[in-house]
């Protein structure tokens, strides 16, 4: 079979001794490449609302994998399940959202969107999922995972949102590089500074062995803090992971 492209969220909602969303994420794509092959795109990290209303332990934020994987749809949700059961923690409330196209709908991104700066029912993320042909799980306690599971997908097919917590290369970048070294051994497409002013391929980068690009307008791209004439990586959000 030819791989298909999916995106595949993932909330754990992060109950006290659970593993939590980024690990979760993380150790989900292994179980696929390892169980189904193909390959992977990146996980990001999305940003959700912070709210007294909202359970979450202490960022509330959700991921989605991209990948392209040599299975049915039916075979990718199965897998998906049984692993994220599987991780289960009591208190939890984990989510899943798969997605097999490419063009998510206006509504989709909207409801994302929402999501980040509003509060969504959970029974509106599930219509939303239905009428956008996206497969939605609860998989255990509330269930509310689902609204971040839905997010992430939604967000990150949008092409303009998110984090890198998994990506070829990025992890292996320390100590003092070249933007040149950077996108050699990375798939960072550029690299800016606070102002969006792109780094030539001489400039030498501080990377505080914390390299976490962002996808902004569909490209991947690492923003750095100017320090005079040094560029640093700032690493203040390294706890969210």
């Amino acid at each position: 079979m030819d791989a298909r492209h999916y995106h595949i969220g993932v909330d754990d909602t992060d109950a006290g001794a659970s593993i939590g969303t980024g690990a979760l994420a993380r150790e989900l794509q292994v179980h696929l490449l390892q169980h189904v092959g193909g390959r992977a795109d990146g996980i990001t990290r999305h940003q959700l609302l912070i709210h007294p209303a909202i359970p979450y332990t202490s960022h509330n934020s959700s991921a989605c994998l991209s990948m392209w994987l040599p299975a049915s749809c039916e075979d990718v949700v199965a897998t998906c399940e049984r692993f994220v059961r599987f991780l289960f923690h009591s208190g939890a409330d984990p989510g899943l959202c798969v997605a097999d196209h490419a063009a998510p709908s206006p509504r989709f991104v909207e409801l994302g969107r929402r999501a980040q700066t509003e509060i969504v029912a959970k029974d509106e993320a599930l219509a939303r999922g239905r009428d956008e042909g996206v497969h939605l799980a609860e998989l255990g306690g509330t269930g509310l995972g689902v609204i971040g599971a839905l997010a992430a997908c939604a967000l990150r097919m949008s092409g303009d949102d998110g984090r890198f917590i998994q990506l070829d290369g990025i992890r292996e970048l320390k100590g003092d590089l070249t933007v040149r070294d950077i996108q050699a051994r990375s798939p960072i497409a550029h690299i800016e500074d606070e102002t969006g002013v792109r780094l030539g391929p001489d400039c030498l980068v501080h990377t505080n062995g914390w390299v976490r690009p962002g996808l902004v307008n569909g490209a991947i791209v690492l923003r750095v803090t100017r320090t005079g004439d040094e560029f640093v990586i700032v690493n203040r959000k390294r706890e969210e992971e």
